[in-house]
């Protein structure tokens, strides 16, 4: 019943009883409380002339949460930190701020609310929809149990010079390695790559998409490249996302992000050198100070030293000597299996069961004894033999 009707009905109830019909027999025909007959008797009784009218329902005392000089604080922090080379100007950021200026601050939520009233917030969008699957998905429950690796390139620099950036990020600390370099092969990926977990300290899974230089060719899909033997013979397991689904590997997703809004592209680049120290100085910046909800506020070296973790580094004079043959390790690739119920592996395909159609299967290359297994929901479905040749 909308506003109108509702007022029509008030007056005619108020008229019946004027008439001299009783209270509850007229609640009980329109089929309303004797407590809502008597409120609107009142109201006519006032001698208010739209005593019929709903009454606003707004606060009569407006007031704010916070007092005005703690919200002109804050937006003068949030416009510092929009000036300040590669700082965060999210809510979490500002309460450190606050805490730093020994300022109680307010909720994360009330600081978002200002910085929203202020118009200082932008919406953010979804990149991607779930398919509404069960995803099998590594949980990062402890540092250096997952890392997140990607390139992104090529970008250019003032001097014409092309580059490429191999990013690792250890995803429970959210600490990075930045890794510029200057060509996009398995040489350059395995250097990046041995900086990386000399820094980092070595993970038990790395993810990957599924670029080639990272896991060999299509045409000699079990030629493994450069990049899977050095995980292998450190012990470390390669974990393949599906293809064309980036946002399963969203952490290093999110910072190449920050990388190329924040560093690359607020400043100019004269050279490749410059640009190898600025990448040192963001990287350092970004772990030290950049913090995290997940993190509950610290920064990735707060989190690392408040935990007491310490990583088990690489060897700072670490040589990686291919080896002709893989002893052991497993290789891991994450595939979602369509309508014609075909895996790819590395090129290769390999036929699935009708369970596994439209769903999300995690393929095991088990290296030891060259087999290849297929897990749905975790339990075994298939077994394919999957020999893998000698280096020549």
């Amino acid at each position: 019943m909308n506003e109108i009707e509702e007022e029509r009905l008030r007056v005619e109830a108020i008229n019946r009883y004027l008439a001299g019909e009783s209270p509850s027999s007229i609640s009980k025909s329109i089929n309303r409380s004797n407590y809502w007959f008597f409120k609107w008797l009142s109201r006519f009784k006032s001698g208010d002339e739209n005593w019929y009218k709903s009454l606003s329902r707004a606060p009569k005392n407006p007031h704010r949460s916070t007092d005005q000089k703690l919200e002109d604080l804050i937006i003068a922090i949030r416009k510092r930190l929009e000036e300040t080379k590669y700082a965060q100007i999210g809510a979490v950021a500002i309460s450190w701020e606050l805490k730093k200026l020994k300022v109680n601050p307010p909720p994360i939520w009330t600081i978002d609310r200002i910085l929203k009233r202020y118009g200082l917030t932008k919406k953010k969008t979804k990149s991607y929809q779930k398919k509404g699957k069960v995803y099998p998905e590594i949980e990062a429950d402890f540092p250096n149990k997952v890392h997140q690796a990607d390139i992104l390139g090529p970008r250019y620099l003032l001097s014409k010079e092309h580059f490429y950036c191999l990013n690792v990020m250890d995803v429970k600390r959210h600490k990075v390695k930045i890794n510029p370099i200057r060509f996009k092969n398995s040489d350059s990926v395995v250097r990046a790559l041995i900086l990386s977990w000399q820094k980092l300290g070595l993970p038990s899974f790395v993810k990957f998409d599924n670029q080639q230089v990272f896991y060999g060719s299509d045409r000699r899909p079990r030629w493994f490249s450069k990049v899977l033997r050095l995980c292998l013979h450190l012990g470390i397991e390669p974990v393949f996302i599906p293809l064309r689904e980036p946002w399963r590997n969203g952490e290093i997703e999110k910072f190449n992000d920050s990388w190329d809004k924040k560093f690359f592209r607020a400043q100019h680049f004269e050279s490749f050198n410059h640009l190898l120290s600025e990448a040192e100085n963001f990287e350092n910046f970004h772990n030290d100070y950049h913090r995290y909800n997940v993190l509950k506020g610290a920064t990735p070296n707060e989190f690392e030293k408040r935990s007491g973790f310490k990583p088990r580094l690489l060897p700072p004079g670490f040589i990686f000597e291919e080896p002709d043959y893989l002893k052991e390790g497993r290789i891991h690739l994450v595939r979602f299996i369509r309508s014609d119920l075909l895996l790819n592996v590395f090129g290769e395909k390999f036929t699935l069961e009708p369970s596994c159609q439209y769903e999300y299967v995690t393929a095991t290359i088990y290296v030891k004894e060259q087999v290849l297994r297929v897990f749905l929901f975790g339990e075994l479905i298939k077994e394919f033999k999957y020999p893998i040749p000698k280096r020549e």
